[in-house]
């Protein structure tokens, strides 16, 4: 039970990291270098991280890596907790998404609908 319980986590993981890479603003700054760059290697970069399922699949990969890592007690402490952190922060993110879209009064407050 304990490893479904990481599988899940590793999951949430994963779709938090592709989710910075490729859409947050702290990352934009990297994939404008990335985008408008004539290397290469950057270039194939950029087409990753443009893609959401390309970026997934690396990110998936990373994951794995980490999850293993983790459960033969070789991943760092503090990697394991900024990890938990993003898995907390995107599992609050849902949970966020759904009460808005239950709670009658938050309905509409992003068009400037106050009900």
């Amino acid at each position: 039970m304990n490893l479904v319980f990481e599988i899940i986590a590793a999951i949430i993981l994963s779709e938090a990291i592709t989710n910075i890479l490729g859409k947050s603003d702290l990352f934009e700054p990297l994939r404008k270098i990335f985008f408008e760059s004539k290397n290469r290697i950057l270039k194939f970069i950029s087409s990753v991280i443009e893609c959401s399922y390309c970026t997934s699949v690396w990110v998936g990969l990373f994951c794995t890596v980490m999850l293993y890592l983790y459960i033969i007690n070789l991943l760092p402490q503090i990697l394991a907790l900024f990890f938990m952190g993003l898995i907390l922060h995107r599992l609050s993110n849902i949970l966020h998404h759904i009460i808005d879209r239950i709670d009658s009064n938050h309905i509409g407050l992003d068009k400037g609908n106050n009900l």
